[in-house]
């Protein structure tokens, strides 16, 4: 089946919804980007989505990165797609924070969304350098900006981000990698290994340019005491030019179930103790204190943001070759009929719940998404600072939410449109079974679910005073204040009333439980993927029903035979659907967590394991 995407929607979130024109008119966007511009760079990116992105997918899968003796050899065409998407504006520099000529991520991440449904392995390698690149803009000096900057960003090059190793992966600050002094301080000798590490070794570019979280030599314990580090595959002399070997040795790459393109490394570093990087921020404090991990994290929202949408795309993308095979596929006659002529299956009245349901999901996570890539580039562009500051805090409530409630929906909606494709669509002839090996790994990454669950109810809920997400609940409540009584959609807000109130429930009863820790401390992370889902679904609601309020303004000024009726009447159908289909299961999901059941706690641990 051709690529195709729904870049409708897009145009949709951004010019009729969003208030995408603020974000336009701050200082760093206003002489490059209007809203004008929007349909060309998403037609744009889709053209380049199909006819350059999407045909290397397939057969990349098939063939996947190849290891033999150290060396990773990519896939045909992966090379030449990495280096044409970063030379031609469509990767990092388009995406890098604080570059001169970047796009807002509002308007980036549209058309990064299309090329990632495309093919996301290679994207997976355009997203890390960009991650590389940020670090370096943020706090590189001056000298390592020039050293590695340009072809990183040219795509002569490619950047990682090395955290996770053998006995370390969520637990970063168990980390063992060592940092040892040279006579130059601004240099330091690295030892250790690192795993799980995308594009550690790709075979794309002549030089791979690591992000190292490393212990320097007396640094603290725990993750306060790590440093990072910029570490060359290759040395990089300070013309550019490259230098001998430093000692970064591919072990492996992992036999994946997904992704089988995109080369994920084991990674030795100075296994010969000639391997060397540079330190990046200051150097650690009297108490062996550095600035690693913190400067990591630096871009951990839009980062987690960003894993969030990989896994909607790969949903869109799957509800995409779906609901076209709804209408080619004949089979069945309509439901008591058995003389009727055979039809397409989208005429068959579970298809059609199949297919909305995947519509409204991937709509309202993918406007959760935007309005999340909304929120940062205000905190990081308005010239109102109080406005930036609340919006920094909306962004860190959302994060959770995106990243933990949208990667794992967007599985249930591929095994969605595997279904409506009946038995082909488990066949590696049709695309749907790709999607849903490679979308598994984006409810790991950047943090498992229970992570983010327990960031929401550890941090998110209590930071600041509980201030950012009083304004989160304010956007809503807000909302449903200004909107209760609209026409046709009476119900429907009442459903998302009482979800809010689900929500306002909840964190009183976790307020209570954090002040009875004694008797209620398990309680607290148990339910927290609950809570997080439960949060995820009312944002979703609300942001589908204010959707909604403008589609109905738009059908109100349409002749009955206008193109763009069926697509604001299914903004509509989105709307209604969600709230009434799936944001009731809110409803089930909180009286779950007051029952404040142990039973998994209580049940001896014996009894759990199979011997």
């Amino acid at each position: 089946m051709d690529f195709r995407y729904d870049v409708r929607d897009l145009q949709f979130v951004l010019k009729e919804w969003l208030p995408t024109e603020e974000v336009l008119g701050c200082d760093r966007f206003k002489d490059n980007y209007g809203l004008d511009d929007v349909d060309m760079y998403l037609n744009e990116g889709y053209k380049v989505a199909r006819e350059v992105v999407s045909p290397i997918n397939a057969e990349g899968d098939k063939i996947g990165a190849i290891f033999s003796d150290s060396v990773v050899t990519a896939p045909p065409g992966y090379a030449d797609v990495y280096k044409f998407l970063q030379g031609n504006g469509w990767g990092s520099t388009s995406e890098c924070i604080k570059l001169e000529g970047g796009m807002p991520l509002t308007l980036y991440k549209a058309i990064f969304e299309i090329n990632q449904a495309a093919c996301p392995a290679v994207m997976s390698y355009i997203k890390l350098n960009s991650g590389a690149s940020n670090l370096l803009i943020e706090f590189g000096d001056e000298k390592q900006k020039a050293r590695f900057l340009p072809k990183l960003l040219s795509g002569d090059w490619q950047g990682t981000m090395c955290i996770t190793e053998p006995n370390a992966g969520s637990d970063v600050g168990d980390s063992t990698t060592r940092a040892f002094p040279t006579e130059d301080p601004a240099v330091w000798k690295i030892k250790g290994t690192k795993m799980f590490i995308t594009g550690g070794d790709a075979g794309t570019c002549e030089n791979t340019i690591h992000m190292v979280l490393a212990r320097p030599e007396g640094g603290a314990a725990g993750s306060a005491g790590l440093g990072l580090y910029i570490v060359p595959k290759y040395r990089v002399k300070d013309d550019q030019s490259l230098g001998e070997f430093n000692d970064v040795i591919t072990v492996g790459i992992e036999h994946k179930m997904g992704l089988r393109a995109q080369a994920t490394a084991l990674l030795n570093f100075g296994e010969n103790d000639e391997c060397y990087g540079f330190r990046m921020g200051p150097m650690p404090d009297e108490k062996g204190r550095s600035k690693g991990l913190a400067m990591m994290f630096n871009m951990m929202n839009e980062s987690r943001i960003g894993t969030g949408h990989n896994a909607n795309t790969q949903a869109a993308a799957a509800y995409s070759y779906a609901s076209r095979y709804a209408t080619e596929r004949i089979q069945g006659r309509p439901f008591g009929d058995q003389k009727a002529e055979r039809v397409p299956i989208i005429k068959h009245e579970d298809i059609r719940r199949m297919l909305l349901d995947m519509k409204a999901i991937t709509e309202g996570v993918r406007a959760m998404i935007f309005k999340g890539f909304y929120y940062l580039d205000i905190a990081g562009n308005s010239s109102d600072k109080e406005k930036a500051k609340i919006c920094a805090g909306l962004a860190a409530v959302l994060t959770p939410l995106v990243k933990g409630y949208g990667s794992e929906v967007s599985l249930g909606v591929i095994a969605e449109a595997m279904q409506v494709l009946g038995g082909v669509g488990y066949t590696t002839e049709y695309p749907i079974e790709q999607l849903m090996r490679d979308s598994k790994i984006l409810t790991i990454w950047e943090g498992t679910t229970f992570i983010h669950g327990n960031d929401l109810v550890g941090r998110k809920m209590r930071m600041e005073e509980g201030v950012p997400f009083d304004k989160w609940m304010a956007t809503i409540g807000d909302f449903i204040d200004a909107h209760r009584t609209l026409p046709g959609f009476t119900s429907e807000m009442g459903m998302l009333q009482k979800a809010y109130d689900c929500v306002a429930e909840i964190r009183t009863l976790y307020d209570a439980w954090y002040e009875n820790m004694a008797e209620k401390k398990q309680l607290i992370p148990l339910n927290a993927v609950r809570v997080m889902t439960i949060c995820g679904q009312l944002q979703v609601a609300q942001c589908l029903l204010d959707q909604a309020v403008i589609a109905t303004g738009k059908l109100e000024n349409l002749p009955a035979d206008h193109f763009d009726r069926p697509f604001y009447e299914g903004k509509l159908a989105s709307a209604r659907y969600y709230a009434n289909q799936i944001l009731p299961a809110t409803f089930m999901l909180t009286e779950m967590i007051k029952s404040e059941d142990r039973t998994c706690l209580d049940c001896p641990e014996e009894s759990l394991v199979v011997k």
